[in-house]
């Protein structure tokens, strides 16, 4: 009796009880050098005799592939069974398998047996039939169009594999009639094709189209009295007989279409295709245009939006600028910022206490922001009453350090509410310090510079200053950043006693004869410096009397000295300048004294210096600034106020006539710092 042999997963064995069948195998069934299109599985039992058999399509390349079937043997089997695969080029009807695998194989009840057995064959061609040399049909396995039930064509060649002369298959020879009157022999036309040979016919190809060529896909057609209009006798070489415009000689256009029947399309633009730049700075490819005559570059993406950022807070403003690519320096692909010149302003910022919308949600900070619900500069006495402090300095939130006259140091610490100003061997008759800067990478060391010329360094765990230097100059300020790995502290110095110039130096911070190196170039009287690498470093300065008062230097790295941004020659009716701040390489900003009408606020682009409109209500006497961006800036005055620019203007944000401010500092515009005369140090908001 004979069975069919069912495809199982191997899981339904869990369900068969021991004694229902003396085990299974997992046979796999591989190929190689060709794709049998049918695979025959048969398993008979050694005993009985008894065959179960599955046919299962072949699965994977031309090349080969394998296939799997889980055999269980049936109850009444014994353990010894015969697995054999045969392969099948189209179908398992076939007389005979291409090829043909068996081995014997011991079931063990429980678990299946794995059977491998390979098949070979050689399909040299891909076109689905076996080679004659391996087992298959095909006579000729190195041409894709001969094999069994191919078309016949006349050429001397058994295209169908059935071992049959074209003479006597297409019957060659025989007489026939081509049309009225043309009595020939059947003969091949020499493209494949049998044709009536008549020697009285003349043969013309259709010219649908009247340009002179015959279709060269259609047949001939012979006539044996006058040719039909519609008809040539040559050249039978029109690639599109529709279309007059497409023959052999006319001009190839770039349209996607062989217009000189070359069997080439487009081929005079070699540029088609390949890759370009298109507008928007887009990837693109070069394309077609409209003319037919030239290629043009065609975006294959979609240019987005960029936005300038001035603040750096990854939020843009202003006109959109439509590109693939990032416009250049400054531009994000984020817009909404309500106020891009202040990098704690933008959609979803946090909102601070300083007055303004940080999170662009139309209001500003609600009273569970500020201390008190509105916040407030609240002012201090640190130290002695007749303590000035003259410069104050802060990097990290309530890390707060200013120095002034009679050797005075003060330092906060983050948590505590109490400035420290107990440090020893800071403070005698010569050291008014006017200069602080703070490393906060090593453990907050404090380095000051005095009227007398001394620089020094307070130890915040020693709580004591150690002098390193002894200048002579009155040094005026003081800023540091790392410079390929080392510390770097630049100075700056006013004139002192009959010295009508000032000096720049640089400290790496320690002491030793070669600790400070002077610069060469001869400079103003200069009061401040700051930057936040050599990119962009400078000092400001001048003269308190002459007419070109106001100077500004700019540290150039390729030289290390210091040279005139000649701000005296191009910005008229400036004082001398107290201040300076660096916001970054392209933004800057100094203040000075009143002059001539004229408040002295400078901002700086990157390249130029220009003045900045400021209130001339008071005649100020600007004495610092500090700026967060653009369009977030604050300025102190020595008559006791405080200035912010916003973008639409300047503010008073504090006024108290009768104190007298020296410097600011601050982490952002809810953490501000200012130091005066009187022992007076403010804080905003509380």
């Amino acid at each position: 009796m004979r069975r069919v042999l069912v495809l199982l997963p191997l899981l339904a064995l869990a369900g068969c009880k021991k004694d229902e069948s003396p085990g299974a195998a997992k046979v796999t069934v591989g190929y190689s050098g060709f794709l049998p299109g049918c695979v025959q599985v048969n398993a008979r039992d050694e005993g009985s005799g008894e065959e179960l058999t599955t046919t299962v399509a072949g699965k994977g390349e031309r090349t080969g592939g394998s296939l799997t079937v889980a055999v269980i043997a049936p109850a009444g089997w014994g353990t010894a069974i015969q697995v054999e695969a045969r392969a099948f080029e189209q179908t398992c009807e076939a007389a005979s398998p291409v090829v043909s695998r068996s081995t014997s194989v011991t079931l063990t009840p429980g678990t299946p047996v794995p059977v491998a057995l390979s098949l070979q064959a050689m399909d040299g061609d891909g076109d689905g039939y076996v080679s004659v040399l391996t087992g298959g049909t095909d006579c000729n396995d190195a041409s894709p169009n001969i094999h069994p039930g191919a078309t016949e064509r006349c050429n001397d060649v058994d295209d169908n594999c059935n071992g049959q002369l074209d003479t006597a298959e297409l019957r060659l020879g025989q007489s026939c009639t081509e049309a009225a009157g043309c009595e020939g022999v059947r003969a091949c036309d020499g493209n494949g094709e049998v044709r009536c040979n008549s020697p009285l016919a003349v043969y013309a190809y259709p010219d649908v189209d009247q340009d002179g060529h015959g279709d060269r896909n259609a047949a001939p057609v012979a006539f044996c009295a006058s040719i039909e209009p519609g008809y040539v006798t040559g050249p039978a070489d029109d690639c599109n007989d529709n279309n007059a415009s497409i023959r052999p000689g006319a001009m190839e256009l770039c349209n996607g279409v062989d217009d000189d029947c070359d069997n080439e399309v487009d081929e005079t633009f070699t540029d088609l295709g390949t890759a370009c730049t298109a507008a928007d700075q887009c990837a693109g490819a070069y394309v077609c245009d409209a003319s037919g005559i030239a290629t043009t570059c065609q975006a294959t993406t979609t240019p987005g939006d960029w936005f300038l950022d001035g603040d750096g807070d990854t939020f843009g403003d202003g006109t959109a600028v439509s590109s693939c690519v990032s416009p250049g320096e400054g531009y994000v692909s984020t817009d909404g910022d309500c106020n891009d010149g202040n990098p704690f302003t933008y959609p979803g910022a946090p909102e601070l206490c300083d007055g303004l919308d940080n999170n662009c949600d139309g209001n500003p900070e609600g009273p569970e922001v500020c201390p008190g619900g509105a916040g407030s500069w609240v002012a201090r006495t640190v130290g002695a009453t007749d303590q000035e402090w003259r410069s104050i300095f802060t990097e990290v939130p309530g890390d707060v350090t200013a120095v002034g006259n009679q050797g005075g140091t003060a330092v906060l610490i983050p948590g505590s509410s109490t400035f420290q100003t107990n440090a020893t061997n800071c403070g005698d008759s010569n050291r008014g310090w006017n200069a602080v800067w703070t490393d906060m990478a090593n453990q907050g060391r404090v380095y000051l510079g005095s009227s007398g010329g001394s620089l020094s360094f307070l130890d915040r765990s020693q709580n004591a200053c150690s002098e390193t230097h002894g200048m002579g100059r009155w040094t005026r300020g003081l800023v540091g950043f790392q410079h390929e790995g080392t510390l770097e502290i630049h100075g700056v110095t006013s004139n002192s006693g009959n010295i009508d110039h000032g000096l720049t130096f640089i400290w790496d911070g320690v002491t030793g004869m070669h600790a400070v190196r002077f610069g060469s170039t001869l400079v103003g009287p200069l009061y401040d410096v700051h930057g936040r690498s050599r990119s962009a470093l400078f000092a400001v300065g001048g003269f308190d009397t002459g007419g070109e008062r106001p100077r500004v230097y700019r540290f150039n790295p390729a030289t290390t000295q210091w040279q005139s941004e000649l701000v005296q020659n191009t910005v008229p009716d400036l004082g001398r300048l107290n201040g300076v701040w660096v916001v970054n390489d392209k933004l800057a900003f100094a203040v000075g004294d009143f002059r001539s009408g004229q408040n002295s606020v400078l901002q700086w682009d990157g390249s130029t210096w220009s003045r900045m409109p400021f209130p001339t209500t008071h005649n100020e006497s600007l004495t610092s600034v500090i700026a967060f961006g653009a369009k977030s800036v604050y300025v102190t005055a020595h008559n006791g106020r405080i200035y912010r620019y916003d973008g639409t203007g300047w503010q008073i944000v504090y006024e108290n006539t009768s104190l007298r401010f020296t410097d600011i500092a601050g982490t952002s515009p809810a953490d501000l710092w200012v130091s005066g005369h009187n022992g007076q140090i403010l804080h905003w908001p509380q």
